[in-house]
């Protein structure tokens, strides 16, 4: 009773750090655009069919839309998507700290990991719900197997495919080892209950309502975004050799860091590194599998759920460190489900040598790569703190400084800008689609404009007065003379290389522009 409530404390307490930690990051983190994204999406639907039609070209399923959307309702302030993301990644720390099956030092070096308190904390995606359910999922697979709910076990599955891609895959290699568990465990008394079946009926629901909203339309630009190629080796080597930049996730001090790995400190020319990387890679891979290897329903989950985030990557989207993230906690989830199975044993005495050296030396390997994780997270959120993650917030507040928001803008590149539009609450023109909006919409164009300044001028001819230029790159000295546009202030010190603006403005009477312009 004793050692339950130290545990009960340390969880509180770890929680409550985590918390305040958390949220001090949150209000020193200048959100960029795919945060804003979901946030503009929610707050400019004036209805739940409003809502629906927003997300049609965004490839994610809405339970995070869905969430913001309410609170759209109550603050036009994104903050207030931030303090949602806190209560989140807050629920789902806890639920680690409280139910995981780790002894106290590895519990706080997992919180306080690249994953759990940067990537998916300090910056405001819908990665976290799906991370909160997996926990969930896995806090109550081991609990009373006699009597194990499978309905809620199959509503959280359900829930878990309404977050994002990445925790659909998980959700589905869950759910198939749910359903082979008794075949691997030899109890074949489950196939028999009608409330097994209900509960695949539910998930079965769930995934299929999920495909539905992540399924593109014809003219979306990601209608066409299967990329099996021939060269099916080099892919999946790609992929694999992602796993080295997940485990350990220490990135390049300096102000570009996201998406850097400190491996590429290496002075070695760059297919050597890779080469490096790879086998990396696979030795932290293979050592995971030896470590769950013994525990059938364990291993079989891994090797599952491993083959479905590297099929994902090499079929539909190659993504980045943020969505290869789910190996990390395709790996957690593994080793947490071990704690709920007994240690096999192989006939031969020379087998349970070689697996008996990974099960010794399993919280060192823990140790080594969560305090890696440690290390990532301490850099990248010293570096978000010392920078801006996005220049869109001080772009923003410096045209709400001299009174331009309320000035016609043209915002280039649209996906870009739109970020600027969120801090300012407004719509601004974008001249590549040629259109006046928030958010982005994916959608494949067939008219656009190829000249932004051009498109530009033809919108302030329209409005008849002058334009504020928000763009993401600089514009070259002929066009400033040519357009007769002023430059006005250069936002540059952005973490995302992306996320830099450059604002001009276009005065109004129109200059003569002879037709040698491109």
């Amino acid at each position: 009773m004793e050692n339950s409530d130290n545990d009960l404390k340390f969880a509180y307490t770890l929680t409550l750090v985590f918390s305040v930690l958390t949220l001090f990051n949150l209000l020193h983190h200048e959100m960029w655009r795919d945060e804003l994204e979901a946030w503009m999406i929610a707050r400019d639907a004036s209805s739940l069919h409003g809502l629906i039609d927003n997300m049609r070209y965004q490839g994610h399923p809405m339970l995070w839309h869905l969430i913001l959307y309410p609170i759209t309702k109550i603050s036009r302030n994104p903050i207030a998507m931030q303090m949602v993301h806190l209560v989140i990644a807050t629920a789902s720390a806890f639920i680690f700290l409280r139910f995981a099956p780790f002894n106290k030092l590895l519990k706080g070096l997992f919180v306080f990991g690249y994953f759990p308190f940067f990537e998916y904390a300090t910056i405001s995606r819908n990665y976290v719900v799906g991370i909160l359910f997996l926990f969930l999922f896995c806090a109550y697979f081991g609990k009373d197997f006699k009597n194990r709910n499978y309905t809620l076990l199959s509503i959280i599955l359900f829930l878990m495919c309404q977050c994002n891609a990445l925790s659909t895959v998980l959700s589905i290699a869950l759910a198939i080892t749910l359903f082979f568990e008794p075949l691997l465990t030899k109890n074949f008394t489950i196939y028999r209950s009608w409330r097994f079946y209900a509960a695949i009926a539910i998930f079965t629901a769930g995934l299929f309502l999920s495909i539905i909203q992540m399924k593109p339309p014809s003219d979306s630009y990601w209608y066409h975004s299967v990329i099996i190629t021939s060269d099916i080796p080099s892919r999946i080597e790609d992929q694999i050799s992602e796993i080295w930049n997940v485990f350990i996730p220490i990135p390049r001090v300096e102000l570009n860091f996201w998406e850097t790995n400190i491996l590429s400190y290496l002075p070695v020319p760059k297919e050597l590194r890779y080469v490096i990387r790879l086998f990396a890679a696979l030795g932290l891979f293979l050592f995971t599998l030896c470590i769950v290897f013994r525990r059938k329903v364990a291993a079989f989950y891994y090797m599952v759920a491993i083959a479905g985030i590297t099929a994902f990557g090499y079929i539909f989207y190659e993504g980045s460190l943020r969505h290869r993230g789910h190996y990390y906690f395709a790996s957690v989830a593994a080793l947490w489900m071990c704690s709920y199975y007994p240690m096999g044993e192989f006939t031969k005495p020379s087998y349970n040598v070689f697996f008996n050296f990974f099960e010794r030396n399993k919280n060192r390997f823990l140790t080594l790569i969560f305090s890696a994780g440690v290390i990532g997270a301490l850099i990248a959120n010293s570096l978000d703190y010392i920078y801006p993650f996005s220049e869109a917030h001080e772009t923003a507040e410096f045209i709400k400084k001299n009174n331009w928001q309320n000035m016609p803008v043209s915002g280039f590149w649209d996906f870009a800008a739109s970020g600027v539009s969120a801090y300012l609450d407004r719509p601004f023109y974008y001249p590549i689609p040629n259109k006046t909006g928030t958010f982005t919409v994916w959608r494949s164009q067939s008219n656009i404009n190829e000249n932004a300044l051009r498109a530009t001028l033809m919108y302030r001819n329209t409005v008849k007065t002058d334009v504020l230029l928000v763009f993401n790159k600089p514009i070259s000295f002929q066009d400033i003379r040519r357009y007769r546009l002023t430059p006005i202030k250069y936002f540059t010190q952005s973490i995302v290389l992306s996320e830099k603006f450059y604002l001009y403005v276009m005065r109004y009477p129109a200059p003569k522009i002879n037709n040698s312009v491109d």
